[in-house]
């Protein structure tokens, strides 16, 4: 894959991806009743690179030499990180190969995350203490090629780190424009985790199929992100001005299957909608009753998606912040 073919792989992900395109396993989840017990692996990132090493002095071989050094040396978060996101080793060979500069600049920032540990694990303690019930499962950091900086499967938290690499000192005059324009700061990475570690404690969650209930399965792990890591995972500055129009659009689409037209931009709407529109949901219902833990405790037991929306009187509290 050459460098013209790869941008436009990265264009056709920029209209289909979205902040972390959730796996959900209801069974069988691996975890621990507390933080403690969480363990953070690491090494597919080192394996990752000794194949990245390996490949670039042998081109012609690179899918067998990351199949053999990267993919079967791999844990059991990358082997399920690849069968939802990477599913072709020869696409990810030729597309890591294609952006081998952009591997190759942020590899001393995520080969070495000791740092974020002591934050990350602080995060998992004050989930513990908002929501007592928590499971703490695994967290894994993996290397993709650009279509989740995080999901999860029933061994864990998966975080795609090349997506999360980003740091002031990043010297970002050589990387592709599109991966300039969707990559996060490393820093982030405790936010991710959260947003992920809610997501795995959906389980009492009643499932479904229409945008509203999507949004708020999205945006409740947002605004649970926000509680315990003083961030959300996305950044929602586009929305200024526009949450109004957006709630009224939200109101004609709730009970309709199209979640993936509220994750992607248009003249409408910025990218992540639906996210927003399920966080402001939860937020309002929060503000509301007045008591996190509470809405913590309600907003992941939620039974009746339709209810819980009437409930949280979403439509007053968007037209009291936001209204003139």
């Amino acid at each position: 894959m050459n460098k013209k073919r790869a941008t436009k792989s990265i264009l056709l992900l920029l209209l289909l991806i979205s902040l972390q395109s959730c796996s959900v396993f209801n069974s069988g989840l691996k975890t621990t009743e507390k933080p403690t017990g969480s363990k953070l692996v690491t090494f597919d990132i080192d394996h990752f690179y000794n194949a990245f090493d390996l490949a670039i002095k042998d081109s012609s071989n690179a899918e067998n030499i990351f199949n053999n050094y990267y993919f079967k040396k791999g844990s059991a978060g990358l082997s399920d990180f690849y069968k939802t996101k990477i599913q072709s080793k020869e696409k990810f060979s030729e597309f890591v190969l294609a952006f081998k500069e952009y591997y190759q600049s942020i590899r001393n920032d995520i080969t070495d995350i000791k740092d974020l540990e002591n934050q990350i694990k602080q995060n998992f303690n004050d989930f513990e203490q908002l929501y007592p019930e928590a499971k703490f499962p695994d967290v894994y950091f993996l290397v993709g090629k650009y279509q989740s900086n995080g999901t999860i499967s029933k061994n864990g938290l998966l975080i795609g780190t090349e997506m999360l690499a980003k740091t002031p000192e990043s010297d970002t005059a050589n990387w592709n424009n599109d991966i300039l324009r969707i990559s996060m700061e490393r820093n982030h990475i405790p936010v991710t985790v959260s947003h992920e570690l809610v997501h795995f404690n959906q389980d009492k969650m009643r499932d479904g199929n229409t945008l509203l209930w999507k949004s708020i399965r999205e945006g409740s792990a947002e605004f649970v992100a926000e509680i315990i890591s003083g961030e959300t995972d996305a950044d929602y500055k586009k929305f200024n001005g526009k949450e109004l129009e957006i709630w009224n659009d939200f109101k004609s689409d709730k009970n309709k299957s199209i979640w993936r037209s509220w994750q992607q931009e248009s003249e409408l709407r910025p990218r992540n909608a639906g996210y927003w529109m399920g966080y402001m949901i939860c937020k309002a219902y929060s503000e509301k009753i007045g008591n996190k833990e509470k809405a913590v405790k309600d907003i992941l037991s939620i039974q009746d998606y339709s209810k819980f929306l009437k409930e949280s009187e979403v439509e007053i509290y968007l037209q009291n912040k936001f209204g003139t």
